[in-house]
């Protein structure tokens, strides 16, 4: 019964792990195009932005309605990528299994 409960467990870091890289690069797929949508008249190398265009995540006063959309979805996205690593490694740690 050891094995079936080692084996099951080690498929849930597998899908944990899987999850997190697909909601990683679907973080920078959203964060890119939350940046896209800025509102009329933003340079997105300029003083709003502070020169750095991801900057405009953190200010949503630069971003259109659909920028906000994208700049949601880019926050649950690192959310569960957090969620995702961070439960396997506390589980890890917890059991003694981290290494």
């Amino acid at each position: 019964m050891t094995k079936v409960l080692a084996a099951i467990a080690l498929f849930g870091f597998v899908a944990a792990w899987c999850t997190g890289v697909v909601a990683w690069f679907s973080a920078i797929v959203f964060a890119v195009k939350a940046v896209r949508r800025t509102q009329a008249g933003v340079r997105l190398w300029g003083r709003e932005t502070l020169w750095n265009p991801a900057n405009a995540l953190l200010n949503p006063q630069l971003l259109t309605p659909e920028g906000l959309a994208y700049r949601r979805k880019c926050f649950i996205a690192i959310g569960v990528f957090i969620g995702c690593v961070g439960i396997p490694l506390l589980a890890a740690a917890i059991t003694g299994n981290l290494k």
